[in-house]
């Protein structure tokens, strides 16, 4: 990074850009990510919910992700403050890799469930497919983030995909920093709660993505107060 750049840092919009350039040199590279990478980047000062979003989780064996596998993914399209319930997609991915007693114990999968899923790759396919022309919506990106990471490293030595991230628990997070509100607990379904949203089952991929959408829902009408809000104030560096 030179001098200037660190005096006068490019902006959100030349940043993703040259990253996509970059990235769309990496030889070999799948036809869903080039898709991906070439798809027209947003106006950042649309309205936010005018905008496509693909809401996702990830549900693993654990948080480390050289270590541990994803086993199931979960995603639903939100478009013009609506979520799209006929979008849903939820697969089991069967990677050969054991399920261990502890992540069993929190998200209830099992063996025999991940016996007839989908291989990673295509899964993880199906997702960049799915995430072209949308902002990526999750809760926590921390665990998503470094998952995919973790796939772009083993397939193609460099991780770093230049998507455009909004966290529901980094919106919280901020929000309450701004209230001066203390809460440790930024659970999905403590969140859920404080904008009086119905439990849904937790740990599951599928129930996670649609339970995010609502929040995030929630978090921009609970801000909103009849004024337009603008995708740049809600995106993750």
């Amino acid at each position: 990074m030179s001098f200037l750049s660190r005096i006068f840092p490019p902006s959100r919009v030349t940043r993703l850009q040259t990253e996509r350039e970059q990235w769309l040199r990496v030889p070999g590279l799948s036809y869903a990510l080039k898709q991906l990478l070439e798809a027209p980047l947003p106006d950042f000062n649309a309205t936010v919910t005018h905008l496509p979003w693909l809401v996702f989780d990830f549900e693993t064996s654990g948080l480390d992700a050289n270590t541990d596998c994803i086993l199931s993914i979960g995603s639903v399209v939100a478009e013009n403050g609506q979520i799209g319930l006929a979008s849903a997609q939820h697969h089991y991915i069967s990677s050969g890799n054991p399920v261990n007693a502890r992540s069993a114990i929190i998200n209830h999968i099992t063996p025999e469930m991940l016996r007839d899923g989908v291989a990673l790759d295509k899964a993880m396919e199906a997702l960049f497919t799915s995430l072209t022309g949308r902002v990526a919506v999750v809760h926590g990106r921390m665990v998503e983030r470094a998952f995919i990471n973790a796939w772009l490293f083993k397939r193609y030595g460099r991780e770093g995909l230049p998507l455009l991230w909004i966290d529901t628990l980094e919106l919280e997070r901020r929000h309450q920093q701004a209230a001066r509100r203390i809460q440790n607990d930024l659970r999905l379904s403590s969140i859920r709660r404080d904008y009086h949203l119905p439990d849904y089952p937790a740990h599951h991929a599928l129930c996670d993505a649609v339970a995010t959408a609502e929040v995030l829902l929630a978090q921009i009408g609970a801000r909103s107060h009849g004024h337009d809000l603008l995708l740049n104030a809600f995106l993750c560096d």
